[in-house]
Formats: structure tokens, sequence, C-alpha cells
């Protein structure tokens, strides 16, 4: 059952109908913090960004810049099967597949880019991914930029794994860079 309580306001006087009291007492509070920051500077807390970084709270469920997973060998976990470009509200992902020359039965991605300055950091990609290939758990929060160009990450931007993870030595897609050498 919903209850209606009745509030009976008072009429405002002259002082606080032309807000003189309200306007003094903000500037009261602005001028207190200005001069206790200029006499105690040492309260002020300040980090330079690029220089110092503070971790990022809850850090384990955010979703930060993307990266492909790599395997031991250095191939791509991604087998280029299209579904988070499916599943990508945003349609920022654009990836165009091949097939490597000696294993017909896997593809990998020739092509895979993300337009970071249309994506909205759903995490859709990765939850859609069956090979868990595509993570966001860099720790990056992607910025600003000086032009577009920067905010498009490439299959080498995105190819690298986390410390702790199988290292790659070489090529990041060493099968398909072989068979491409071998084609020249």
């Amino acid at each position: 059952m919903i209850s209606v309580k009745k509030v009976n306001n008072r009429p405002l006087n002259f002082l606080e109908r032309i807000y003189l009291w309200e306007i003094g007492r903000g500037l009261l509070v602005t001028s207190r913090h200005f001069f206790v920051n200029l006499f105690n500077p040492k309260k002020i807390v300040t980090v330079s960004y690029p220089e110092q970084r503070l971790p990022l709270p809850g850090a384990a469920g955010q979703r930060t810049r993307h990266r492909l997973k790599v395997r031991a060998d250095g191939s791509p976990k991604c087998v280029a099967c299209f579904m988070c470009q499916t599943a990508c509200p945003a349609y920022c992902i654009r990836i165009e597949a091949a097939e490597y020359p000696d294993n017909t039965v896997e593809k990998y991605p020739a092509v895979f880019d993300i337009d970071l300055s249309r994506c909205v950091m759903c995490g859709m990609c990765v939850e859609a991914c069956p090979e868990d290939a595509i993570s966001m758990d860099t720790g990056e929060i992607p910025g600003g930029a000086g032009d577009r160009g920067e905010l498009l990450m490439t299959r080498g931007d995105l190819l690298r794994n986390l410390p702790g993870e199988p290292s790659v030595k070489g090529a990041a897609n060493r099968l398909a860079n072989e068979y491409l050498e071998g084609k020249e």
C-alpha cells in the first residue's frame, strides 16, 4: 500500500527569495578550500597521470583495452569465426579470414581491426568468442588521441599475452608469416 506524506513548506522570506544568503554560503565554502590548499599544499591530492598511475578499483571484472591471445607457438588463438564481429553492437570489429597452407581445417585472421572510436566497451565480443581468443583485461583504458588513426587497433597491436601466459618469441602469426614469405 502506498502512503502519502504531506509536507508543509513555509514561505521563503526576503533574503531566501533573492538567494544572497545561499550565494554567500557557497562563496565561504569555496574560499575555505582555496585558503586551506594555499597554505597547506601537501593535503592536495594530485596525480601526474602519464607518469604516475593509480590502480584501477575492482580491476578483476573491469573491461579495458582489447587484446588477442596468442598460443605458445606464436599463432593467434583466433580462428576467424566472425562471432565477435557479429555480436558487436557498434560494428567496430572488422575481420578478414585466411587459411593456413598446411592446415586446411583452421583459419586465421589476416586482418583483425577494432575501431576504438566506435567501440562502446560492452564486452559482447569477449562473451561471443568460442575460442577465448579475445579479452579485455589489459588494464589500459582507451583515452584520447590526436587523430582517428590512433584509435584504430590492428592485428599487430592486438596480438599479445599478459605476464604469466605463454611467451611469444618471434612473429605474431608464425604459420601465416611463413606462408607469405614463401609466396614472395
